[in-house]
């Protein structure tokens, strides 16, 4: 487990990640236009968070990217006007708490739109003057200090918590606006199918004969289990048991497959994009060969998602033919 705290400057004499930040809680609740605690938000009817998930649980990307288009259209009038200007910066302080530890959003789509139209709120509220010192402390006394001025405005400073769990403070002194994000990681089990797909992970062959252990198939059957008669683009994120890799040659032809809209490629996972998915089932395959022997080989990990709903997926464990275990498992 690891956390890292970083801060950055930022717009109205905000820029950084041209973001404005308030460290409040999250929106819940409603249909349609969501205000809460200096924050405001859009959010389709029906998709309100769950009370079983956390308050700082982030918001899907079709609600990401609608607020962000409220955004742009509240600062893209000929004037904007000083209520506008206020209704903008709650709308930025939502959309600032949805944004990961990477700078941007949930899925591609969503993250283009809303650093559109923090960067337009950016533009519209930055200052030349600011200059602050953000200290973050625990029980053991300072453990950083972050200066924030001209100079370094646009740099994004991280640090390293030293113990884990902890309490920690932070506070901030001088002129100025700034964005503080902590980021905890850690491994866990994949969890519990919404049930909203139905994944199945096969390996060809099942056992370990032949030459299964330098080379084997990977196939994937997949359909949707939803409400809906149809998807929105879905993605299939395969990873590859330790000291495998993809076969190029096998790419080729996943690429030709039905549905099949992209294939991203990396020597430890396969990504699929496909168009969407339906109540029939849909299978794809590919090949991996072994790059490297690897003892004690862990089961991989398959995970299929909708591209626009983070939130409907479901993740299935398998293992190489040449392993301790050989059949796919829905967690």
């Amino acid at each position: 487990m690891a956390g890292l705290i970083s801060t950055v400057s930022f717009a109205g004499w905000c820029l950084g990640r041209a973001l404005a930040i308030s460290l409040c809680h999250s929106c819940d609740a409603g249909a349609g236009t969501v205000p809460n605690e200096g924050q405001l938000h859009w959010q389709r009817k029906g998709k309100a968070l769950s009370p079983s998930q956390p308050s700082w649980a982030a918001a899907a990307p079709a609600e990401v990217e609608m607020t962000a288009y409220v955004l742009l259209a509240y600062l893209s009038q000929p004037q904007v006007s000083s209520a506008d200007m206020g209704t903008a910066s709650r709308i930025v302080r939502w959309l600032s708490k949805q944004q990961n530890p990477y700078g941007g959003f949930a899925s591609t789509q969503d993250t283009v739109v809303a650093l559109q139209a923090l960067a337009k709120y950016a533009a519209l509220t930055y200052g030349s003057n600011g200059d602050l010192v953000v200290t973050v402390t625990s029980s053991m006394g300072t453990v950083q200090d972050f200066v924030l001025n001209n100079s370094n405005r646009l740099v994004v400073q991280q640090a390293a918590l030293p113990e884990l769990p902890g309490l920690y403070g932070v506070r901030a002194r001088g002129q100025g606006c700034a964005l503080v994000q902590l980021t905890l990681r850690y491994n866990v089990p994949p969890p519990p199918s919404t049930g909203t797909f139905d994944l199945r992970v096969e390996t060809e062959p099942r056992e370990c004969r032949g030459d299964a252990s330098t080379r084997f198939h990977l196939v994937l059957r997949a359909r949707y289990t939803g409400e809906r008669p149809a998807t929105n683009m879905v993605v299939i994120e395969a990873k590859l048991p330790s000291g495998y890799i993809p076969d190029k040659s096998s790419m080729v032809e996943l690429k030709r497959q039905k549905l099949v809209k992209k294939v991203e490629v990396e020597p430890d996972q396969v990504t699929i994009y496909l168009d969407q998915l339906t109540k029939e089932e849909q299978t794809f395959t590919f090949a991996t060969t072994q790059d490297f022997p690897v003892r004690n080989l862990q089961p991989a990990t398959v995970t299929l998602y909708d591209y626009y709903e983070t939130g409907d997926r479901v993740d299935v464990a398998y293992s190489a033919p040449c392993s301790s275990e050989h059949d796919g498992q829905n967690f």
